[in-house]
């Protein structure tokens, strides 16, 4: 029996939802990290990063209402521009956020842990978002 549009739709809102939603709890996670070990973070650098990254939360909701195209812009450019930024901040850079090179701490493999963690959903989040581009049954997203 083959998958109809909406039951791969549906397996794609699923994919996406897990992807994003846990990506929103990881960056929490990391941004409180990231204050305990840094404590001369910027006071709106926190509060930003959270509100830029309700973006593919809302992606979501375009996804369940049928507006893929939006869905997919709203989930794949907040990923790959935080999979560009942390990648180079978390392992490229000379600096102190680089987990290769920070100072020991009671929070160093948590910070190091969360990085790797983010990275891997911010390149899942990408997939995601081509795979709603390019996805020929995502095209009449539920209006099956």
């Amino acid at each position: 029996m083959e998958p109809t549009n909406a039951d791969s739709t549906r397996k794609l809102l699923l994919w996406s939802a897990a992807i994003v939603l846990g990506h929103f709890v990881a960056v929490i996670w990391h941004l409180l990290l990231l204050v305990k070990v840094q404590p001369s973070t910027p006071r709106l650098f926190p509060p930003l990063l959270i509100v830029f990254n309700l973006f593919p939360v809302a992606g979501l909701v375009a996804l369940a209402k049928g507006f893929r195209k939006l869905a997919g812009s709203m989930i794949i450019l907040p990923f790959a521009v935080a999979l560009v930024i942390g990648t180079y901040a978390h392992f490229l850079s000379p600096g102190t956020d680089n987990i290769l090179r920070m100072p020991s701490g009671d929070l160093k493999l948590s910070f190091q842990i969360s990085a790797m963690l983010l990275v891997l959903l911010e390149a899942l989040g990408c997939w995601v978002g081509i795979r709603i581009f390019g996805d020929s049954s995502a095209r009449h997203a539920l209006n099956d």
